[in-house]
């Protein structure tokens, strides 16, 4: 006799599922009933809220960090190594 699969998910599957769809999630790539599956299980879920927080943090900060100027040193340094490896290429 075969055993079917069903669709209860226990709460470690859930888990597991929501890690593996995190980032997709966060880039806002997953269709709604999967949001809303993933939020309904993060309401009742503190380790996985707190992931969710902390990885929503983590991006922000980036993208922070990735719009401030670089030093006038740094960007010079740069450029002057970007000019070496094309002139290195087109030899």
């Amino acid at each position: 006799m075969r055993r079917t699969k069903t669709k209860k998910t226990s709460a470690a599957g859930s888990c597991d599922l929501l890690v593996e769809q995190l980032s997709a999630y966060l880039d806002g790539d997953l269709g709604p009933a999967v949001c809303a599956r993933i939020r309904r299980h993060s309401k009742t879920c503190t380790r996985c809220a707190s992931l969710i927080d902390a990885l929503q943090q983590t991006v922000g900060i980036c993208r922070r960090a990735g719009q401030a100027p670089l030093p006038p040193a740094v960007r010079a340094r740069a450029r002057a190594r970007m000019r070496e490896l094309l002139s290195t290429r087109s030899r």
